[in-house]
C-alpha cells in the first residue's frame, strides 16, 4: 500500500475536543510554545550532530518584531534532538507558520556552518492559556508481506522508470520527490495503461490533498501532467538549474500534496503496467 511520506499535514490535536474548540475560538494574541523534532537526513536518527545538553540551551533568534526565545534540547547522547520557541500568536496555526519560518531559517544558518544535514522532523504544539496540544509526526507504517513466488520481474524498458519511483519513494524532500514522480509519469504518458487512468477521491485523500479536489478530481493523466506542470517547472530555472524557492509553510504544505498525488499516480500506473504484461494464468490441466 503507498502511504504519504511528507509530514506537513495537519495538526492532529492531543487534547479533547472541548479544549481544543476553545483554542480555536479564541483569536486573542497569546503566548503559544512550538516544539520541532529535529533528524539527521543521512543516518535518519531524530538528532543532528550539534552538541547541546539535555536541561536545555536559550538562545535569542531574530523575529517579526523583538527577539524571539528559542530554547534548544539535546538528548540522552548529548545531541540536538528538540528546539521550542515561543510565539505570540492569535491561533495555533498562526504560531506554526511564524516559528517554522524561523527555526528553518536558523536551521539553514547551521547547515552551512557545520557543513552537517539537518531537516525537521515533525513538530508540537502547545496553547498554555487553554491547555490545548496539537502534534505533527510522521506515520510509521507497518510491514508489509509481499507474495515473493508470484511476482513478475520487471521488464527492462520500466526499469529506468522504476528507479526514477524509487527516488522519488527515497526522497528526502517534496521538491526532489515531485521532480522525480513527474519524471515518472512523463514516460508513462504513452503507454496503454495511461488511457484508463483517472484521479479518484481516494487518491487525493491518501494524498493529503482534498482542498485540491475541485481541480484535479477526475483528471486524466495527460491533464494530471498539465495541472501539475506549474508547480514541477518553478522547481527548475529556464537554465535547467535548481530553483531557489525559499517558501513559507504553506507553500511547502502546498507543494507535499501534488508531490505526494504525482508520487501516488506514479505508483499506480507502474503497478497496471506490470500486471498488464503478467502472462495469463494457464487453465487446469494445460499442458
Amino acid at each position: 500500500m503507498w502511504i504519504p511520506y511528507d509530514i506537513r499535514g495537519s495538526l492532529k490535536p492531543e487534547s479533547p475536543a472541548g479544549t481544543i474548540r476553545l483554542s480555536r475560538t479564541d483569536t486573542s494574541p497569546r503566548e503559544f510554545l512550538v516544539g520541532f523534532f529535529l533528524r539527521n537526513p543521512v543516518t535518519q536518527a531524530w538528532e543532528l550532530d550539534i552538541a547541546a545538553p539535555a536541561s536545555g540551551l536559550e538562545l535569542a533568534l531574530p523575529g517579526p518584531g523583538s527577539p524571539l526565545p528559542l530554547r534548544i534540547y539535546g538528548n540522552e547522547a548529548g545531541k540536538l534532538a528538540e528546539a521550542i520557541l515561543r510565539i505570540t500568536a492569535p491561533s495555533a496555526e498562526t504560531a506554526l507558520a511564524q516559528a517554522h519560518g524561523v527555526l528553518q531559517a536558523w536551521l539553514l544558518r547551521q547547515v552551512v556552518e557545520t557543513g552537517r544535514g539537518m531537516a525537521i522532523a515533525g513538530w508540537r504544539i502547545a496553547d498554555p492559556a487553554h491547555e490545548a496540544r496539537w502534534r505533527c509526526t510522521p506515520f510509521r507504517p507497518s510491514a508489509m508481506s509481499p507474495d515473493f513466488v508470484a511476482q513478475v520481474p520487471l521488464a527492462p524498458d520500466l526499469l529506468p522508470l522504476a528507479e526514477l519511483f524509487q527516488r522519488a519513494r527515497n526522497a528526502p524532500d517534496a521538491a526532489s520527490r515531485m521532480l522525480a514522480a513527474y519524471a515518472v509519469l512523463c514516460g508513462l504518458r504513452d503507454r496503454p495503461v495511461a488511457s484508463d487512468f483517472r484521479v479518484t477521491q481516494e487518491m487525493l485523500i491518501h494524498a493529503g490533498a482534498m482542498e485540491h479536489q475541485a481541480g484535479l478530481q477526475g483528471l486524466d493523466l495527460a491533464a494530471l501532467i498539465a495541472a501539475l506542470r506549474p508547480e514541477h517547472d518553478r522547481l527548475v530555472t529556464p537554465g535547467g538549474l535548481l530553483a531557489a524557492l525559499s517558501d513559507d509553510l504553506a507553500a511547502q504544505q502546498r507543494l507535499a500534496r501534488l508531490a505526494n498525488l504525482a508520487d501516488l499516480a506514479a505508483h499506480r500506473l507502474l503497478l497496471a503496467q506490470i500486471r498488464n504484461r503478467a502472462p495469463a494464468p494457464q487453465p487446469m490441466g494445460a499442458a
